[in-house]
């Protein structure tokens, strides 16, 4: 098997990351929306399943399939940026559809959310910007799984605004 396609537990993967996304889009949807909160929806609702996605990839690729060689710096940084929203699920899910949102899910979701953008943005630095030119380009990019999880922690900023969305 190679690890740089995408296999059926992968996709099933996705599917649960999307299934985590509609638990979080389905208060939103029950709103009045109109044509532009539609796209934002359909935009928090990418966002999120892509995110909420890692966890699920990560237990796919390295302890189902059992892949020789080990996850990179992008796949655990997926992996980690999805769990606020699996736990925030979570905790939606057992205190029902309320037309607000708890104060457990909202600090799960910003201490969540909080955390794991710091984690990425210090790895990030720590691996391209406050190392040499030469020793940045030698970071080796790897699977799909490493780019995406990479391309998210690049973009952490997007994530507390998922949240910001959530949560209103």
């Amino acid at each position: 098997m190679e690890s740089n396609g995408v296999s059926v537990l992968d996709g099933a993967a996705m599917v649960m990351g999307s299934a985590i996304a509609s638990i979080h889009a389905l208060r939103m949807m029950r709103g009045d929306l109109t044509g532009p909160g539609w796209v934002m929806l359909w935009l928090t609702f990418a966002g999120v399943a892509i995110t909420a996605t890692g966890p699920f990839l990560y237990v796919a690729r390295w302890y189902v399939r059992r892949l020789p060689e080990t996850p990179g710096i992008g796949e655990r940084l997926w992996a980690m940026m999805g769990v606020p929203w699996l736990l925030t699920a979570v905790i939606q899910s057992a205190t029902g559809p309320a037309p607000r949102h708890g104060p457990l899910f909202a600090a799960t979701l910003v201490v969540g959310l909080g955390l794991t953008s710091l984690t990425a943005l210090g790895a990030v630095w720590t691996t391209w910007v406050m190392v040499s030119p030469e020793q940045a380009a030698r970071v080796e990019i790897g699977p799909w799984t490493n780019r995406i999880g990479l391309v998210l922690a690049i973009a952490w900023p997007i994530q507390c605004g998922l949240g910001l969305v959530v949560l209103n």
